[in-house]
């Protein structure tokens, strides 16, 4: 159960770190898929991709300190 509290809490703390350091912009660089010409002005405008990828960084992030940290 500590472990489950400790990936929640860091997942959360380094998803937030990684949208409060790196602007929005860069985020959303890594996904093309809604920056052509015939995408639809509702998705050129969505922050839900880079909040997606930001939080899943910070979850690999956290489950890799838990695993050297706690594994060990």
């Amino acid at each position: 159960m500590e472990t489950f509290f400790s990936l929640v809490l860091m997942t959360v703390f380094y998803g937030l770190l990684i949208l409060a350091v790196f602007p929005e912009k860069y985020l959303r660089k890594i996904s093309h898929f809604n920056h052509h010409k015939n995408a639809p002005e509702y998705l050129k405008f969505s922050l839900a991709t880079p909040i997606f990828f930001s939080f899943l960084i910070g979850y690999t992030i956290a489950a890799t300190m838990l695993y050297f940290f706690v594994g060990f």
